[in-house]
């Protein structure tokens, strides 16, 4: 009989616990955090696991603020970097519940590490390093901050200066959200 495969699985252990199969994908949403698990093949023959998390109401934010992009970029990891920091890879002979154990000890814990705006502010954006300048990074803490009703805070992120490497169209994208915050007339008021 042949064993069951890397996503019969992982369908079978994480249906249980909310999440649902959507390809190689799978979700649940709790509160305003969504959670995904994915199964990764590589075309050499082995399989890892990915999960990702983002913030559903900061994402709508972001969506107001940058309508084109579609979507916000979440946070991602693999689960070889929650296991030991290697890249880990299952074989079409490895077994399956091993994988699945270790999506299930290492991998869903990671989904409770970040919860709240504040956790999501230093973790996720690094919100006690005021020299980071990435795109992503800030716009996604401005709004966060915002959503704390740090809003002063915000404009300060926003305001950043940006390294000379930075490309324009980041630099406009980080402008719009400014913008769109309301930060130049808060500015123009103090």
């Amino acid at each position: 009989m042949r064993p069951p495969s890397y996503a019969k699985a992982l369908d079978r252990a994480l249906a249980p616990l909310g999440f649902q199969r959507n390809a190689m994908d799978w979700i649940r949403v709790r509160g305003d955090l969504w959670e995904r698990v994915t199964l990764y093949a590589s075309w050499l023959g082995g399989v890892t696991v990915e999960l990702s998390m983002k913030d559903l109401e900061t994402e709508k934010l972001f969506l107001a603020a940058l309508p084109e992009q579609g979507s916000m970029p979440f946070e991602i990891v693999r689960i070889g970097e929650l296991i030991d920091n290697y890249d880990r890879w299952w074989g079409k002979d490895d077994d399956r519940d091993d994988l699945v154990e270790k999506v299930l000890t290492y991998g869903l814990p990671w989904f409770d590490r970040v919860r709240t705006l504040e956790e999501q502010a230093l973790c996720w954006y690094r919100r006690d390093r005021p020299d980071a300048w990435h795109v992503w990074l800030i716009i996604q803490l401005a709004l966060t901050l915002h959503r704390m009703g740090e809003t002063e805070e915000a404009c300060a992120v926003l305001r950043r200066q940006p390294p000379k490497l930075a490309l324009p169209v980041h630099i406009e994208e980080v402008g719009r959200v400014r913008r769109w915050m309301g930060c130049e007339t808060q500015n123009s008021k103090s």
